[in-house]
């Protein structure tokens, strides 16, 4: 007889729950059951067995729909599970639950030995791979198999290993599983708390406590809230560089021994364009704005400025023509007529 496991009995027939039971007893083993997909998956939740007996329908859902849970979830994908088949049942409901990720498969009518001998069987020591199972993303490792969670935060490659709640980790393994994916509330839930009824808050909650455990990493990642949609693991936005604006040096001009400056050269009334954006024989920096609100405004700025000297113009012109003396007319001289 092997080592004493916790065994979950998954069956809405209350007698054959009764009689799996009390064989599972006499086998040495500690068994449990439930009559319903729901009830099945808060056992999961607080007990963690070590083996599943499963049936193929029950009043809620079917029995693979659990199963496919169990297997997308970190912490039961190699949990074992025998699905226990219906009446009658072919060839193809068997590989179905072989394909959805049983262990086993034991078809009705089913003897009580048999069921008992295939528990056994999955729930022998499996050698363990000796290749670590890891996953990476950016400056985050986790290693599943020791359990730990490690940050490259030294400018050598040094690694420091993070702290967390066994909630914020399994919260941190789906999204290093599934990094730069949005991850909704309802998605969460069913990974990470096995579908337990619990409110969308709490994701928030734990969300909010892996940002602090994640602390160290907050140049490199960041768990993003995607409004109306989740969250999702990304790389951290770099940080805004300021616009940096380099003055041209302006050439000194060098004016002959021969000829001391006496006075500074006289302007041009009007230069050309292209001439004036030059100075020295280098072109002037344009000016450089970074905000588009203060661009607008200086834009205003200077229209308003344009209009006030356009009307200036004009009111002192009307002034000057008005000054101006009016013109006196000339008498036509006639001609004197002999």
């Amino acid at each position: 007889m092997g080592s004493i496991a916790k065994v979950l009995i998954v069956e809405w027939d209350t007698a054959e729950a009764e009689i799996l039971w009390n064989e599972m007893r006499l086998a040495g083993h500690e068994p449990t059951a439930a009559f319903s997909i729901e009830r099945a998956n808060l056992m999961i939740e607080q007990d963690r067995p070590d083996a599943i007996l499963l049936r193929w329908k029950l009043p809620d859902a079917s029995g693979l729909s659990l199963l496919s849970e169990l297997r997308l979830h970190a912490a039961t994908s190699r949990l074992p599970v025998i699905v226990l088949g219906e009446q009658g049942a072919g060839e193809e409901e068997c590989i179905r639950a072989l394909e959805a990720g049983a262990d086993d498969y034991v078809r009705r009518p089913f003897g009580i030995r048999e069921v008992v001998a295939r528990v056994q069987v999955v729930l022998r020591p499996v050698p363990r791979a000796l290749v670590r199972r890891h996953a990476s993303v950016d400056a985050l490792t986790m290693d599943f198999d020791a359990r730990r969670v490690l940050a490259d935060t030294g400018p050598a490659g040094e690694q420091t290993e993070l702290r967390m709640a066994p909630t914020c980790y399994r919260l941190l393994r789906l999204f290093v599983e599934n990094p730069y994916e949005v991850l909704s509330r309802q998605e969460i839930i069913r990974h990470v708390w096995f579908g337990a009824a619990v409110k969308d808050g709490i994701v928030d909650v734990y969300v909010k406590a892996l940002r602090g455990a994640l602390e160290p990493l907050r140049e490199r990642l960041v768990i993003e809230t995607v409004r109306g949609e989740g969250f999702r693991l990304a790389a951290a936005a770099p940080a805004a560089v300021p616009p940096v604006i380099a003055e041209v040096p302006q050439p000194a001009v060098s004016l002959p021994a021969s000829q001391p400056p006496s006075h500074p050269p006289r302007r041009s009334a009007r230069r050309p364009a292209a001439e004036r954006l030059r100075v020295n024989g280098a072109y002037r920096q344009p000016t450089l704005v970074s905000d588009l609100g203060a661009a607008v405004e200086k834009i205003r700025h200077l229209q308003a400025l344009l209009q006030r000297k356009t009307e200036e113009n004009r009111v002192l012109r009307n002034a000057m023509e008005s000054d101006k003396p009016p013109l006196r007319a000339t008498p036509i001289r006639q001609k004197n007529k002999r």
